[in-house]
């Protein structure tokens, strides 16, 4: 990984955590950007909008829990990290100690790795962002998945049909058949940018690729074609 090349997002309750945790992120040489979140801006009613700002903000989550379990008050935690790491996002836990040895059992967020709270350096996190991107992380052991028929956006609460403006025009320029840079270049953003939303994209339509993702989008008529188009010119 090269120097200054991970972009990092922070998302944890407490004022205090999240300064601390952009004061070290600011120290790590590896890390090229990083942006705060809190975690009430994924409990509202309608999250979709800040879950795709995080999406497209960061290659890895830093999220300050008081418990890794995902339950009561961390419930956001356990929703918001099926969807991120869905999207190609890698997710890192900080835990209370006595949380962390908990973790062990597998009753844990989804994640790619957890860090201990209580020792917590800025080589420590820097290590961890290294080994999370390059797929060296070891992960804790995961949950047995629950027993249910509805989507991973639908069982955090961000439905999967409900596409932004953007997110539509994007799905029309993957029906055309066009390569991430040519929709960035026709939206007037970054390659990185464009293939990030079309993640989004084949994510909210529970989508493996492009091709499956271009014939739900004309068999749901959730793109606007053209006369030519429409007729098959």
């Amino acid at each position: 990984m090269n120097q200054g090349s991970v972009r990092v997002a922070v998302v944890a309750r407490g004022e205090v955590a999240r300064s601390g945790l952009a004061a070290m992120l600011e120290e790590a040489a590896r890390v090229k950007q990083s942006t705060v979140f809190r975690p009430e801006e994924f409990t509202t009613a309608s999250p979709e909008d800040a879950v795709q700002l995080l999406i497209l903000s960061c290659d890895v989550v830093v999220m300050w829990c008081v418990n890794g379990s995902g339950t009561g008050e961390e419930a956001w935690a356990a929703r918001l990290a099926e969807v991120v790491r869905r999207n190609g996002v890698r997710v890192l836990l900080v835990l209370p100690g006595a949380e962390v040895r908990r973790a062990a059992s597998g009753a844990v967020v989804p994640c790619d790795g957890i860090l201990d709270q209580d020792a917590l350096t800025v080589h420590g996190l820097e290590e961890a962002l290294r080994k999370s991107v390059e797929g060296t992380q070891p992960a804790p052991a995961a949950r047995a998945p629950r027993r249910e028929r509805r989507t991973v956006g639908e069982r955090a609460g961000f439905p999967g049909r409900q596409l932004t403006e953007r997110e539509r025009r994007v799905l029309e320029l993957v029906v055309e058949g066009l390569s991430n840079r040519q929709i960035g270049q026709a939206l007037d953003v970054s390659e990185h940018v464009a293939k990030r939303t079309v993640a989004i994209v084949l994510s909210k339509l529970d989508c493996p690729n492009r091709t499956q993702a271009a014939a739900v989008a004309l068999r749901e008529g959730l793109v606007r074609l053209g006369p030519d188009e429409a007729l098959g010119a």
